[in-house]
């Protein structure tokens, strides 16, 4: 049991650093437009806040892949619903806490709903996948279940 949970871990890490890649290289295409002196400052700082938020994202999402080591317990492995928060608990907890950022900053008209966007997007692509994952993870545990 111990080497599926931890193949699994080890996919969910995998997806992790694959969409931090894909974040940060969607970071350095942001265009940098000539301006004075308080443009660039402005634009070196909305930089400086990406990398940050980035940062924050790598150690969300292993945190998140983290909780997929709960499955070894086997009152957790074999109860869906508690199998699920594992999974999706945190993921979930996450997208809901930076959707209610993008939709308040929309409210407020802030120019950083461009970096809570991005964010959004990459979180829910992690959800989605950690999804799958979760019922290939549901279908391998009924299957040895049942044998």
């Amino acid at each position: 049991m111990k080497k599926i949970v931890f193949r699994f871990w080890i996919i969910n890490f995998i997806i992790s650093i694959v969409l931090f890649v894909i974040y940060r290289i969607l970071i350095s295409q942001t265009k940098i437009i000539d301006g004075n002196f308080l443009e660039d400052v402005l634009q070196i700082l909305d930089l400086v806040l990406n990398l940050i938020y980035s940062f924050v994202y790598l150690i969300g999402m292993f945190v998140c892949s983290c909780a997929l080591f709960l499955n070894l317990i086997d009152k957790i492995r074999h109860n869906f619903y508690l199998s699920l928060l594992t999974f999706l608990g945190l993921p979930i907890f996450c997208v809901a806490f930076i959707f209610i950022n993008v939709a308040t900053d929309n409210l407020l008209q802030n120019d950083t709903v461009t970096i809570f966007r991005n964010l959004l997007i990459f979180s829910v692509i992690y959800l989605l996948l950690t999804t799958l994952e979760f019922l290939l993870f549901r279908k391998r545990i009924n299957k040895l279940r049942a044998t």
